[in-house]
């Protein structure tokens, strides 16, 4: 119990380090007008699977990996700061009338309504509470808060919050500086500047003289709007430029419905073409998404000898009715007997399975259970009746292991010690039903869609081993020595043997439970289920590679830009483990892509 609690203190200190360090390079690129990284604003939090400026909306936001968090700021009758866009309670609480003759006590009784305006079981949050949730971790853009301003800055200054905060008016520049310029070394002011407006050019040019902001909010209708192409040259080297995406009418029709359909005409053209490098969106996760595979094929040379792809492809696939199979490949990354991941394509399923790397030593018949459990999915799926359903064939899977465990009596061993069970993830493809079944951390790509799935949990262990070994760095060990001896995979080690209890935990709303196969019932409330439409072709993958691609060679490509350039991945891209030596990767990997026959 003391190398837990250890563990558990040591976690916490390099939690505090991450969220410091994410503000503080948030705060850096921001106050860097020539720098070119994208930062991602969410419009009221995570409103879309969570009420809008609630706390959860926050929390889902800082999840994402968002940088900066807009909410609204409304006043109770005793003088409250809260959070809400309207000024009456009615459309987004269960209470009536207006928010400035209710009592903070009075409003903390309602409940907040989500999207579809149904009840919630979540509260009203007060700034204060605001402030404190994204508190290291985001920073806040607060609206309709101009008026509120002196009070605000009390709050930040008793939350020791002041570098989270940008505050945002269209208010004259004198005026700004004349009434509050006492807070503007302090706190960040951002201007608002609607392009539509005769006075527009103007405004800005006294904007950038007299307050010099860091960055200012624009807006136009229309494209017959010349006038954001004058603000790039002006900003340039001055000042980042923010647009948001939320309806056509604020960033000329390039916004996130046209994003969704064609994303370089709507956020690619306003960074490109308007030299935007601040967003506010309605749809943070599609956009981070976005960006990222901007990133990725911008800066990667994808020039390589390809001949390895047909040699060293360790999946040949037969003939199928219903699938064409355009590209495959599966790789072990030490050999073919210990590759932990499989492909399997039959008349009516495709899928990609990833055996779990084993937290342990124990072995069946010398198999690791990673491969045991890759092994019996692809048996159970081999099996499928063409028209089974989600629910029925993850129980399919579930049986086949839970089978073999009480075959060879394992049951009760693997029952009270989840960290030796047979464990895998998938995606898999049901043609009957033309959908996609996601179990973990498996990979897809079917159209416009994206999903990596990624666990929380593994997210957070991948940071914590980057940060032990920046300071094992630090303290005098050069690359070559953590190659040899990778203390940040021994820090979490013992955290990734105990963080089985997670998996297909049955607690409903359990912090970082995720789903897999492991021979005992799945949560389907965990299973992502993608309908697939009309779309022609999709791709399967393990999480053996980093980050998903339309094709083969680019999905390689970037992994090999990793390897190469990060090979212990605890930079370019942080993950639990490292190559190894005699490995050729940091973990297996299985990629399929498929035309579906109609």
């Amino acid at each position: 119990m003391k190398r837990i609690r250890s563990l558990f203190a040591l976690l916490s200190v390099c939690f505090a380090l991450f969220a410091q360090e994410r503000v503080d390079s948030i705060r850096e690129c921001l106050f860097n007008p020539n720098d070119r990284t994208i930062l991602v604003v969410s419009h009221r939090g995570d409103w879309r699977n969570a009420c809008e400026n609630s706390i959860e909306a926050i929390e889902n936001a800082i999840k994402m990996g968002v940088d900066i968090i807009e909410v609204d700021l409304a006043r109770t009758k005793d003088g409250h700061l809260i959070l809400m866009h309207d000024s009456k309670l009615d459309r987004t609480t269960t209470g009536k009338g207006l928010i400035s003759e209710h009592t903070l006590s009075e409003i903390k009784e309602l409940h907040l309504r989500n999207g579809c305006h149904i009840k919630t079981i979540y509260k009203v949050p007060t700034l204060e509470e605001a402030l404190l949730a994204a508190k290291g971790k985001v920073m806040l853009n607060l609206d309709k808060a101009f008026d509120y301003f002196d009070q605000v800055y009390e709050l930040l200054e008793r939350t020791g919050t002041t570098n989270l905060v940008i505050m945002k008016s269209d208010s004259p520049a004198e005026e700004v500086k004349r009434i509050y310029g006492k807070y503007l070394d302090k706190v960040i002011f951002m201007p608002k500047v609607n392009l539509d407006n005769k006075d527009a050019a103007k405004k800005l040019n006294n904007y950038l003289s007299i307050l010099k902001p860091v960055a200012v909010e624009f807006k136009f209708a229309s494209d017959s709007n010349n006038l954001p192409y004058d603000v790039k040259r002006v900003m340039n080297g001055k000042s980042r430029i923010w647009y948001n995406t939320l309806w056509d009418t604020h960033a000329g029709g390039h916004d996130d419905d046209c994003s969704l359909i064609n994303p370089d005409e709507g956020y690619g053209y306003l960074i490109d073409s308007l030299g935007t490098t601040i967003l506010q969106t309605d749809r943070p996760a599609y956009l981070i998404e976005y960006l990222k595979k901007r990133t990725m094929t911008k800066k990667i040379d994808c020039n390589r000898d390809w001949s390895y792809l047909p040699s060293e492809n360790e999946y040949h696939f037969g003939h199928s009715p219903n699938f064409e199979v355009k590209e495959c490949f599966l790789k072990g990354k030490k050999s073919p007997e210990t590759n932990e991941d499989g492909i399997i394509v039959t008349p009516y399923f495709a899928a990609v399975i990833d055996g779990a790397t084993a937290k342990s030593d124990f072995e069946f018949n010398g198999k690791k259970t990673g491969r045991l459990a890759m092994e019996l999915t692809l048996e159970a799926i081999r099996d499928f009746p063409a028209n089974i359903n989600a629910e029925e064939a993850l129980n399919r899977i579930t049986d086949k292991i839970h089978s073999f465990y009480v075959e060879h009596n394992l049951l009760d061993e693997l029952g009270n010690q989840p960290g030796k069970r047979f464990t895998a993830n998938g995606i898999i493809y049901s043609h009957s039903r033309n959908e996609v079944w996601q179990v973990g951390d498996c990979q897809c790509i079917i159209g416009s869609l994206y999903s990596s799935n990624e666990k929380e949990i593994d997210a957070i262990m991948a940071n914590a081993r980057a940060v032990v070994n920046e300071v094992a760095l630090l303290n005098g060990m050069t690359m070559k020595d953590l190659e040899e001896d990778d203390p940040g995979r021994a820090f979490i080690y013992p955290f990734l043997q105990k963080q089985a209890v997670l998996q297909n935990n049955p607690k409903k709303g359990q912090a970082y439970a995720f789903p897999v196969f492991d021979g005992f019932p799945i949560q389907m409330e965990q299973v992502n289920v993608f309908p697939v439409g009309n779309v022609r072709e999709i791709i399967l993958s393990s999480d053996g590679y980093p980050h998903l691609f339309a094709t083969l060679k680019e999905s390689e490509c970037y992994l090999m830009n990793i390897l190469e350039n990060d090979p212990l991945c605890m930079r370019l891209y942080k993950s639990t483990k490292g190559i190894k030596r005699g490995n050729c990767s940091f973990d297996d990997r299985a990629y399929l892509r498929i035309k579906i026959n109609r």
